[in-house]
């Protein structure tokens, strides 16, 4: 593993220093990473194979061949595929996932469904979703589905909703599934309304019972908006009865006017929206003591209401709690702080104590490629020290060099708010900062002060800033109506640079140096001094 460290200190120590001529090409990026799967657990190597093949589909089709078929020959034979892997899996080759599906795991179905939806394919997912009403009991718990087909086919939509009312399992559905169902009837309200107020009504009657849900392991609480007041359920029962009665409310207010005598409890008069929806809520809690798993939690909620100082040491404190836990505790709690800590300066020793204590439950669990992906995003990106060195942290380092050289070759041409047109190549001569957001997202609110001081400090000096939103115009502009932004705001709403850039969680920043070259990357908000250090490593004076 020699040669794989050396290669690590020569990507980070330079930044990503992606144009210079002794960095790895992406045919030799795509080797390496194939000479260090083969050491990593089975499965784990799997993954980091079809994750290969998925960032060089578009762009080097013959290199990500041979990576998908060698994870199709690497799950052969096997009953049980991992959810994560098997959604991957499914995104690079749905035919031949498809036809897995009947030696698989229960509910592996939901799993490349889903994964259909997210590749667009429609269809697809809506034949898969046929044929698995066929096999096992109705749940509805994909309510996307059908605000996808709806999109495309409301008929089509119409009669697979039906079916689904006809075959769902509901005397023994859980109230998660009846939540679902609920959904899905949401999503099938504004083409077929009598339809969905008939699904509702069958849910409000199941939940009308006093002691419906009372020995339910795992709650579900939820907080409301009905008109201008916002109130909150913390029971199953309760839940299910406010969101189903407010739907039917919208959709019908004479069917509504039937369950008077049970949803009266709460005044559902005036526009009915959702704010959050909490699964294990009160009834769960209230079986147990407060664990200290619990009290971390907590914390963690409150990260981002506080100050830079404070956040810092709370981070550091709840990864210093976090390796505290008993053996088999940490890997789901050090995986979330990993996401909470990379948004904005928690400083080099916070983000050291999260490493090792993602590092201590990746040890422990033994979890998938993307908990080693997290890891090596901490140390390349966020600086922070290796707790660990063996072949799975090794294979996701290099899978990160990989994308990175992928990145490295895109160009793009996106118009902007004033109707200009960008595009990368035609930026030679400027440091370029690219950074994806949208007017929904917190941290990417919070970046954008910052973005606008250092445009207005540098624009004069060879900087540029490209923000790239994957909304609605109306949406963009109602946004910069409130917030004025000089810099170009380019709008990608078919998302094919997001895809091409790997965007899922924003904001996220790319830093290309005045040649083209991608020099670094950053993988959530950053402070202005932490921009500024970045856009320096890319030659800004």
């Amino acid at each position: 593993m020699k040669t794989s460290r050396s290669i690590v200190v020569l990507v980070i120590g330079a930044g990503l220093a992606l144009g210079a001529g002794d960095v790895l090409t992406v045919a030799q990026a795509a080797a390496r990473l194939e000479q260090l799967i083969p050491p990593t657990p089975l499965m784990v190597g799997t993954e980091f194979r079809v994750l290969a093949g998925e960032a060089l589909q578009e762009r080097y089709p013959d290199l990500a061949a041979k990576f998908v078929q060698a994870a199709l020959d690497d799950v052969k034979g096997r009953e049980v595929i991992d959810p994560e892997l098997l959604s991957a899996l499914t995104s690079v080759a749905p035919d031949e996932t498809i036809a897995l599906l009947p030696r698989l795991q229960p509910n592996a179905d939901d799993v490349v469904i889903a994964a259909l939806l997210r590749s667009n394919r429609v269809r697809q997912a809506a034949t898969l979703y046929r044929a698995s009403m066929q096999r096992g009991p109705v749940r509805g718990n994909i309510p996307q589905i059908f605000k996808a087909l709806g999109n495309e086919s409301p008929e089509e939509a119409t009669r697979l909703f039906a079916d689904v009312r006809e075959r769902f399992s509901y005397d023994d559905a859980t109230p998660l599934q009846l939540l679902n169902l609920i959904n899905c009837a949401v999503a099938v309200g504004p083409f077929a309304p009598d339809l969905a107020a008939d699904v509702l009504e069958r849910i409000i009657a199941i939940a009308s019972p006093a002691d419906y849900g009372r020995h339910v392991t795992g709650g579900i609480s939820g907080t409301f908006k009905v008109g201008s007041s916002t109130f909150s359920t913390g029971s199953s029962r309760d839940t299910l009865l406010v969101a189903a009665g407010g739907r039917l409310r919208t959709l019908s207010p004479k069917r509504f006017a039937n369950h008077s005598d049970v949803l009266s409890k709460w005044e559902l008069k005036g526009p009915f929206a959702v704010n959050r929806i909490k699964i294990g809520g009160s009834e769960a809690i209230q079986q147990r003591e407060k664990t200290p798993e619990d009290s971390i939690l907590e914390r963690m909620s409150k990260l981002r209401s506080m100050s830079e100082a404070d956040r810092s040491r709370a981070v550091l404190e709840l990864a210093k709690g976090i390796l505290a836990l008993p053996r088999g505790s940490k890997f789901a709690l050090a995986n979330n702080l990993a996401s909470l800590s990379t948004e904005g300066d928690n400083g080099k020793e916070a983000m050291d104590a999260v490493a090792a204590a993602l590092g201590a439950g990746i040890e422990e669990s033994a979890p998938s490629a993307h908990a080693y992906i997290e890891l090596a995003k901490l140390i390349r990106y966020e600086h922070a020290k290796a707790p660990m060195s063996n072949p799975a942290f090794d294979a996701a380092d290099a899978l990160l060099t990989l994308r990175a050289r992928v990145f490295q070759g895109n160009n793009f041409s996106l118009v902007s708010m004033d109707g200009k047109q960008y595009s990368l190549d035609q930026l030679r001569g400027k440091v370029v900062l690219l950074n994806f957001w949208a007017t929904w997202c917190p941290p990417c609110r919070k970046e954008m002060p910052d973005m606008e001081a250092l445009y207005r400090r540098f624009r004069d000096k060879g900087l540029i800033v490209l923000a790239v939103s994957d909304e609605s115009r109306e949406t963009v502009a109602g946004f910069l109506a409130k917030n004025q932004y000089t810099f170009p705001i380019l709008l990608d709403s078919a998302r094919e640079v997001n895809k091409a850039y790997g965007v899922e969680g924003i904001p996220k920043s790319f830093i290309f140096d005045s040649k083209g070259n991608l020099i670094n990357l950053a993988i959530d908000m950053r402070t202005e001094r932490q921009f500024l250090d970045l856009l320096k490593e890319a030659g800004l004076q």
